[in-house]
């Protein structure tokens, strides 16, 4: 069941691709008179290592979900069922990310690939085929999007119509704690930097705070204003990925714990985990611009203003860093020939 599970995940995308592409050598010769690596362009790149990102911390987060779901059932038998809304509302969030992004991934993973992802010898053409309707079945991605961000409304609700909303976002659950931001004192959003894109809780902090102004804007409009034909799915992926973001910075954290990877090794994995970080920011920037999370900055040296221009450049560093490693994170996933195939 574990390799049927990773196998439809971006894992076996992310083997198949980086390994044809490590091999595939196509272009400007070296001095050892071979063509370039096809891996080491930064267009192959840096569509491939962050799908790589994706299916390690999915395989993770689906490990944490069979860890809350046997202590939901185990309540359940004892009558208590405190924890299916919390449970319902995550697994419904996770649904849509994991399901969109995975059929994306595979998709692009295929594409970089050039004229062998066409080819059945390839493999990933059938995976994708099979993989699909996960998009449709066990409650269609737009309909669940509705109900994440229904919950998250009516937690943001009771947190400000709370008495003392203080002692109240103490006990907010998992999936609705980055509501907190909107009642802690002196709490403001980073100001990220060249060094700071690379700390995870830069990353984490923003996510979450776009998560909690979605959130709060459309509490405040939905009974007055019209909304936007998108607002249910913007909210409800704003939600989510701050939840996993909040799951990844304690996979970072978990690292030095005992039996975990450690050393080098651990510095690697580390890596893979702020890529996939980065990337949800990247992907978040119409939001956090929107809701001025991130700034203009003064001219700098290279005569660019762009304030997302030092996130690009942490993304396009890590991915170079990583990039020795690509092979040896794919055999991490330990999948067979035949699994491959």
């Amino acid at each position: 069941m574990k390799k049927l599970v990773e196998r439809l995940t971006p894992s076996t995308a992310a083997t198949v691709s980086i390994r044809y592409c490590t091999v595939r050598r196509q272009g400007t010769k070296g001095a050892d008179g071979l063509e370039q690596q096809v891996i080491t362009y930064p267009s192959v790149y840096i569509r491939l290592l962050p799908i790589l990102s994706r299916a390690y911390v999915f395989i993770q987060l689906g490990r944490t979900l069979v860890t809350s779901f046997n202590t939901m059932s185990t309540r359940l038998a004892s009558g208590d069922t405190s924890l299916l809304a919390e449970l319902h509302a995550t697994t419904s969030g996770l649904k849509v990310l994991a399901s969109g992004l995975s059929v994306n991934d595979l998709e692009v993973a295929r594409r970089a690939m050039g004229g062998h992802g066409y080819s059945a010898f390839a493999g990933l053409g059938r995976i994708y085929a099979d993989y699909l309707p996960s998009v449709t079945f066990e409650g269609d991605n737009f309909v669940l999007d509705q109900q994440v961000v229904r919950a998250a409304l009516k937690a943001h609700n009771a947190l400000m119509s709370s008495s003392n909303p203080m002692t109240h976002s103490e006990s907010l659950s998992p999936s609705s704690s980055y509501l907190c931001l909107l009642v802690l004192p002196n709490q403001g959003p980073p100001t990220p930097s060249a060094t700071l894109w690379l700390d995870p809780k830069t990353s984490i902090a923003l996510l979450e705070w776009r998560a909690a102004l979605l959130v709060r804007d459309h509490a405040r409009i939905i009974a007055t204003s019209q909304l936007d034909a998108a607002v249910y799915q913007r909210i409800a992926k704003a939600v989510t990925e701050a939840f996993v973001a909040v799951q990844v910075g304690k996979m970072v954290d978990d690292l030095g714990s005992v039996g975990k990877v450690t050393g080098e090794s651990a510095a690697v994995v580390r890596g893979v985990y702020t890529l996939y970080l980065l990337t949800v920011v990247e992907s978040a920037l119409v939001d956090l611009l929107s809701f001025g999370l991130l700034n203009a900055t003064p001219l700098n040296d290279n005569g660019s203003t762009d304030p997302t221009r030092s996130l690009r450049l942490a993304i396009d560093t890590l991915c170079r860093t990583l990039l020795p490693n690509a092979i040896g994170l794919t055999d991490a996933f330990g999948l067979t020939d035949w699994e491959l195939d």
